[in-house]
């Protein structure tokens, strides 16, 4: 354990005060014979989480809570942190006698190397949470042998987390999910992600307004959302095409006013179970929907 101390306090270019903390943060609850980091992650889960919220609300002065709270998500997720543990080799110090989870970080591991770029919202692979647990953990170590203090966390731990994710970065790569129920609620359509098992696979299905739009699958439900939703972005993108510069102001106006009601509809139909409701056009609709 003296020797991981030393290495890790070199990783985080921090010598602490009182080591026994560190022991703790590298202490996985598997190994009995020592305190493990389970009270440690608890605390650093919170104070690492804030300390990014200071650093993102300062940063970015004209973003408003939606926007930072994306980029704070992509920061200090679970995905993101097991990854850093990976790139600083942060395991490799951990003391724990749980029968196969060396092997599951390694496979684990070796799928990030795989990664052509930074993923913000999940990979190929779940990341083991034991990977995000040793970094909150440290987190907390020096948190505490600091006496509390937030700032001086920051300035000490951002280094661990680079690159750190911008607002830049998150346009390149934004949240699929959200990007699609976004993009069909401006276009008045109601989306519905299905999912379903095929054995040991996970399915994930797009419907927009009930039509069957894309699919995907994984060992994991939550890969197989996003695999189905990005490639539902993918074919819409050809698709759902708005001519605004045809429209009027007024028409504009009036038009996502009925979209708005359209939406409401479909949402409180399936809510209710009761079928997809039918527009018809009438003579007296300036905007082609019936009353």
């Amino acid at each position: 354990m003296g020797a991981s101390v030393d290495a890790v306090e070199r990783i985080l270019n921090y010598r602490f005060r009182d080591t026994r903390l560190l022991e703790d943060a590298l202490t996985h609850s598997s190994y009995s014979d020592a305190t493990s980091y389970e009270r440690l992650e608890f605390v650093g889960d919170a104070a690492l989480g804030l300390a990014f919220t200071n650093h993102v609300f300062l940063a970015y002065p004209m973003l408003d809570p939606g926007q930072l709270s994306l980029i704070r998500a992509a920061n200090i997720s679970t995905e993101k942190l097991a990854r850093v543990a990976v790139k600083h080799g942060l395991f490799q110090f951990v003391r724990h006698n749980a029968v196969g989870l060396a092997q599951k970080v390694k496979v684990f591991a070796e799928a990030v190397t795989q990664e052509d770029e930074f993923v913000a919202h999940g990979g190929s692979m779940k990341a083991p949470k034991v990977l995000a647990d040793i970094v909150e953990a440290l987190a907390a170590a020096v948190y505490v042998d600091i006496r509390f203090d937030l700032t001086t966390l920051w300035v000490i731990f951002r280094g661990l987390l680079e690159p750190i994710v911008t607002p830049e970065a998150l346009q390149q790569q934004p949240q699929p999910v959200s990007s699609l129920f976004e993009i069909c609620q401006k276009q008045g359509k109601y989306v519905d992600i299905k999912h379903w098992k095929n054995g040991v696979k996970n399915i994930a299905t797009v419907f927009v307004d009930g039509e069957f739009i894309a699919s995907g699958s994984s060992d994991r439900k939550d890969i197989a959302k996003l695999n189905a939703v990005r490639e539902a972005l993918q074919r819409l993108s050809t698709s759902m095409v708005v001519d605004v510069d045809s429209l009027g102001i007024d028409e504009i106006n009036g038009s996502l006013e009925i979209k708005e009601a359209k939406q409401k509809l479909h949402k409180l139909c399936m809510k209710k179970k009761w079928p997809k409701p039918i527009y018809e056009t009438s003579p007296g609709s300036k905007f082609g929907y019936g009353s």
